[in-house]
């Protein structure tokens, strides 16, 4: 059987303590900003599926994790506190994943920049799309 966490900014919650009522008041003090964010995660991935959070007053994502020890992460927002706890719900006691087709990918926002995309967002900062001269190496070490 699947064990879980539920962590938010004001604590953390095992597996043991994880009911009905918690996701009910959490999702409550969310749509009180009373709590900032909500992190279901499960001991086992769940279809792929690393964890399902809440951030605010309803920002739902979740990390699907791929073959390649990479992931894709899939964002949706709600004003509706009902439908944010029937997707944690049916994640936590049905195993079941939000029809994350639905839902914005925002893997590409996620991950790390390579340092050479880095160095050529910051050049075109720097020199507004001007490349800068090249000096050879020994020209510019001289007085």
């Amino acid at each position: 059987m699947t064990e879980f966490v539920v962590e938010t900014d004001k604590g953390t919650y095992a597996n043991h303590e994880i009911t009905l009522a918690l996701f009910h008041d959490l999702v409550g003090r969310l749509s009180r900003n009373d709590v900032d964010f909500m992190v279901l995660q499960p001991d086992e991935p769940i279809r792929g599926s690393a964890y399902l959070q809440v951030l605010g007053a309803f920002m739902v994502e979740t990390r699907l994790l791929v073959e390649d020890g990479g992931f894709m992460q899939y964002s949706y927002e709600t004003d509706d506190a009902d439908e944010v706890l029937s997707m944690f719900l049916g994640y936590w006691q049905r195993g079941e994943l939000p029809a994350v087709d639905q839902w914005e990918d925002i893997t590409r926002s996620l991950q790390k920049p390579s340092s050479k995309g880095l160095f050529e967002r910051m050049r075109r900062i720097f020199h507004k799309d001007d490349r800068p001269a090249q000096v050879p190496i020994d020209d510019a070490m001289r007085p």
